[in-house]
This record gives C-alpha cells, structure tokens and sequence, in this order.
C-alpha cells in the first residue's frame, strides 16, 4: 500500500510539463525499501596489508582449542615449577632453623 503510494507519488513528480523529450527518457522505478534486499550495503574488497594479514591470522591461530590447551598446559607447568621451588625453600629454612635449635 505505501510502495503504491510511493509509485504514484514519483510517477507525479517525473512527470515534465512540458512531456517527454526526444533525447532523454526517464525511468519509472520505484526506491528501493531501506531494509529490502535490492538496496543492501555491498563492500567493495580492499586491500589487506602485510601486517594486517598476519596479525588476523595470528589472532585466528591463537583461538584454535589445540593451542589453547597448550597455553594452559604451560601456565600449569610454570605454576608447579614455582610451587616446588617454593616448598624447597620452605624446607631449606624449616632444616635450618631445626640445626641451629639442636646446636643449642
């Protein structure tokens, strides 16, 4: 009903005065709806830089599961290597402070 409208408005509006001249001839189309598929925003293709490329590829390889559970294995590792340097040197100081008891 509003397209209809739309039409007949526009066929108003185009519609010259003076009528239709030899050299030029104006087309009777309707706009197309904002949301309809005919007027949709197509992009063109730009170029991507070097860097670009490698930065979104970057970014894509470091979702992937695989590599994800490598990055936590290795927090892992590095979280139990700390935790047993931690208990040696509790154990370091809690030997001494015994010795240094016994030696008095």
């Amino acid at each position: 009903e509003q397209r209809a409208l739309q039409r007949r408005a526009l066929e108003i509006t185009d519609v010259s005065p003076q009528g239709p001249t030899l050299g030029t001839k104006k087309r009777h189309c309707t706009k197309p709806h904002p949301l309809s598929a005919d007027n949709l925003f197509k992009p063109r293709e730009r170029a991507i830089s070097e860097k670009e490329m490698q930065l979104r590829s970057k970014r894509i390889y470091n979702k992937l599961p695989e590599v994800k559970k490598k990055k936590e294995e290795e927090k892992k590792k590095v979280v139990s290597q700390t935790n047993r340097l931690r208990a040696e040197l509790f154990k370091k100081k809690l030997l001494d402070q015994i010795l240094q008891r016994n030696g008095d």
